[in-house]
């Protein structure tokens, strides 16, 4: 299967509707993030596992995040290259995503990007998360801290009744994380992801 045939055939099995205005979107951004990411080294990864480890990793939680209620509006946080933020925003057109990025040659790319997919419910904020002065219905992140060490900051910036969303890897260490936040079995959900192509394990834990 060609790089470019990846994408979309993992999307029709996550049962993503997406039509080829969106298709064309994400292709445009990962030859886009490819062309930096050569020179800037963004990711440790490209063609295929760039597509299957980021693109469909993060497009893996929309079956969960789809039906949050409220999600109007969701921050992404250490967006890094992007990830979740533009491949969900770009399923997800009627909530408004913030991308929050404290490195400015990242932010400059996350800005370049949303103008080239012509992404108008993203933005950019180039800050760190304590900076924020306003509050989400989701916070999201993959790769950030373990759940203890940020989750009062992470908190702090979630508006009532609403969610935070972390991407997390295998049971066994997640299931430490959090007995270490000292989250009990009622404020957490915890959703197992599959991710097309890849054979590891992958979750999204809810917590309200």
């Amino acid at each position: 299967m060609r790089v470019e045939e990846i994408l979309p055939a993992g999307m029709q099995r996550l049962g993503i509707p997406a039509s080829p205005g969106q298709l064309e979107q994400l292709e445009r951004f990962r030859l886009e993030l490819e062309r930096w990411n050569r020179v800037h080294g963004f990711v440790k990864a490209e063609g295929r596992e760039l597509v299957i480890r980021h693109f469909l990793d993060s497009l893996a939680a929309w079956p969960v995040v789809r039906l949050l209620e409220p999600r109007h509006g969701i921050l992404d946080v250490g967006s890094g290259a992007g990830f979740p933020g533009i491949p969900l925003a770009v399923v997800l057109p009627d909530s408004q995503f913030t991308l929050l990025e404290r490195s400015g040659r990242r932010a400059a790319f996350l800005r370049n990007a949303c103008i080239l997919l012509g992404l108008g419910n993203a933005t950019v904020a180039e800050a760190q998360l304590r900076e924020l002065d306003r509050r989400y219905d989701v916070v999201t992140f993959r790769a950030f801290s373990p759940l203890d060490r940020e989750l009062p900051l992470l908190r702090s910036r979630v508006a009532p009744g609403g969610w935070i969303a972390a991407y997390k890897g295998k049971s066994d260490r997640l299931e430490g994380e959090i007995r270490d936040a000292g989250l009990g079995t009622s404020e957490v959900e915890v959703h197992r992801l599959v991710v097309p192509f890849l054979e590891e394990e992958r979750h999204l834990v809810l917590i309200r």
